[in-house]
């Protein structure tokens, strides 16, 4: 999976218009890049030392999808909550194409 072109356009713009010109440790202009994948950040969940839950129980996590900023010249990275960008209904996510074969991966 990787985010739709479209809406790493969006993203670009918004962080722009927030003020993210450029890298905010090493001032680099133009040097910040946005992952074409999404990060996924799981909150929560059971603390250390416990039994995990069987097969099928509830979990009680909270699952982020965040966009990764970073900077090609330092390597400072940034991560977005992407909802925070979402516009309605409109998919943000989009299959990836296995280059060989042009099977859709999952």
């Amino acid at each position: 999976m990787r985010w739709r072109q479209s809406f790493i356009a969006e993203v670009s713009q918004a962080l722009q218009q927030l003020g993210l010109r450029a890298c905010p440790v090493c001032g680099a202009s133009e040097a910040l890049g946005i992952g074409r994948f999404p990060v996924f950040l799981l909150d929560g969940g059971l603390p250390p030392g416990e039994e995990d839950p069987l097969l099928g129980e509830d979990h009680d996590y909270d699952l982020t999808f965040a966009v990764r900023i970073e900077c090609s010249v330092c390597g400072h990275l940034m991560l977005f909550n992407a909802q925070r960008y979402r516009s309605g209904d409109e998919p943000i996510l989009v299959r990836e194409r296995d280059e060989e074969g042009g099977q859709l991966q999952q």
